[in-house]
């Protein structure tokens, strides 16, 4: 077995913005220039969005992950929704023959809470074969050094398929978009749309705290070669007035960097608590209307490269006859498996037919 630093050559790593100035696995700079949200800056570290891909004919594949001695988010929440332990420690596997379809291989298993380190097998065979692999960190803990361990007779190369561009597509939010609560890392909305457009995509979601803050809207401004912002950012916001105003401001913040870029706002879905309490109702739907109107008066005021999409037309509304639009939360707000599937296909075919990226 040989052990092999992802950060040389012929790896390659991706979905971590300022990673070519800083060679962290983290989602901001270190010293951004600007006193962004104290709670984003720690959240940064959390590796959510990142992938390592590279070319390989091998028998096995190993990984030995040193955690960040900060603790996850949900961690030190007790009180939060439920997150799998293969979300917060775990990177997963997808491999590839063809460079057009990605499929699941493996998960790593047996990290528990208090765990700085662990090793595992994602990948063996009895005779080596090869593929392109794709293996995305955790979603929720921050990853300080990670090794990939290789038979010895391995033969290792960048990646046969690169993705079809050099841009980027950023997506900006809470929680949902940081990737809770699904079940592992390749199963988050960035890495599900990554896999599916053969496109980079950087993962801003700070849970609890993407706020459309101005520091952050100059901060997310200065990221090159972006093709689309994705926002979502409602369900952070204490009040409509907060919304309201804070995002009308970041994005006159933002358009003064990128001008014409493809802004996609994303209000939340109504859940299905939500569609039988009035008051919820009342709620989710007046937040919605302050997003639809943002868009509308910037749409008059000549910026048309700005949409409003609605989640819920990306539901499912019944299968074999039986409603199951609701079924796609853990806890009424957070994206279950089923939730992220259902919006990464709304998002692809806007991306992709709409837009043509």
């Amino acid at each position: 077995m040989k052990w092999l630093n992802p950060q040389c050559a012929p790896f390659e790593i991706s979905g971590f913005p300022f990673y070519k100035q800083e060679l962290l696995y983290r989602r901001l700079p270190l010293n951004p220039g600007s006193q962004i949200p104290e709670a984003v800056y720690g959240l940064a570290d959390e590796t959510a969005g990142g992938q390592i891909r590279f070319h390989g004919k091998l028998k096995k594949l190993c990984l030995q992950v040193t955690l960040s001695g900060k603790p996850p988010f949900f961690d030190n929440t007790p009180t939060a929704p439920h997150l799998a332990g293969t979300n917060k420690r775990s990177f997963d596997l997808y491999l590839s023959k063809d460079g057009k379809e990605y499929i699941y291989c493996d998960v790593a298993k047996g990290s528990k809470e208090g765990d700085h380190y662990y090793t595992t097998t994602l990948f063996g065979l009895e005779e080596a074969e090869e593929f392109d692999f794709l293996l995305n960190f955790p979603l929720y803990g921050g990853v300080d050094r990670v090794l990939i361990g290789v038979d010895d007779e391995a033969e290792i190369s960048a990646p046969h398929y690169q993705f079809k561009t050099d841009k980027k597509i950023a997506v900006y939010g809470s929680s949902i978009q940081q990737g809770a609560c699904a079940s592992r890392p390749g199963l988050g909305l960035c890495n599900i749309l990554s896999r599916w457009m053969h496109t980079e995509f950087y993962n801003l979601g700070f849970n609890s705290s993407g706020k459309a803050e101005a520091e952050m809207a100059e901060l997310i401004s200065r990221i090159p070669d972006l093709s689309a912002l994705i926002i979502s950012i409602e369900g952070n916001c204490p009040d409509g007035v907060w919304l309201d105003e804070k995002l009308r401001a970041f994005l006159e913040i933002f358009r003064k960097q990128y001008p014409v870029l493809p802004v996609i706002i994303l209000p939340f879905i109504l859940s299905g608590f939500e569609s039988l309490n009035p008051v919820a109702y009342a709620k989710r739907t007046s937040y919605r209307q302050i997003q639809e109107k943002i868009v509308s008066d910037r749409r008059a005021a000549g910026d048309e490269n700005i949409f409003c999409l609605l989640q819920d037309d990306a539901l499912e509304k019944e299968v074999c006859g039986n409603s199951v639009w609701h079924e796609c939360t853990v806890d009424t707000v957070h994206y279950n498996d089923l939730g992220y599937y259902w919006v990464a296909q709304l998002l692809y075919r806007f991306l992709t037919e709409n837009l043509g990226l």
